[in-house]
């Protein structure tokens, strides 16, 4: 199995968790999920995609590290003005989290160039009646 075959496996079986106060929405890769309709709905958007910029490149990194480029991410998401909530990728086995954010109405093309700025590998992305999908970087490639 390749790299990027590898990645698009990890990405698949992963949950992506969207925090709405203490709602949870999930999405997976390749699934709808009409509880994500309602979370677009709710905002008035039609899309949102899922970033991270924990463990840039693949490679696990320590937890401050993992912190610091989160509150990076954070400020470059608040200084364009983007409407966002807190959002977890997760194991189904519960071994693993990590930190990001579900940001709404960003194109994929600018969701993309964002996790290339923060070493990321891909983005998931969802859109109103549509399954959610994962979109590879260039740093991917």
């Amino acid at each position: 199995m390749s790299g990027m075959e590898r990645h698009r496996a990890d990405y698949e079986r992963s949950l992506y968790v969207a925090l709405d106060g203490k709602r949870e929405v999930v999405a997976r890769i390749g699934r709808m999920n009409p509880e994500i309709d309602r979370l677009l709905e709710a905002r008035g958007a039609a899309e949102l995609v899922f970033v991270t910029a924990w463990n840039p490149r693949g490679t696990k990194a320590p937890d401050a590290e993992n912190a610091a480029a989160t509150r990076h991410l954070k400020d470059m998401l608040e200084e364009e003005d983007l409407d966002w909530l807190p959002h977890e990728g997760r194991s189904p086995e519960g071994d693993w989290v990590e930190k990001g954010f579900a940001v709404f109405d960003l194109p994929p093309a600018d969701a993309l160039g964002l996790a290339e700025t923060v070493g990321q590998l891909a983005i998931v992305w969802c859109a109103y009646d549509q399954p959610a999908a994962v979109l590879f970087t260039k740093l991917a490639m």
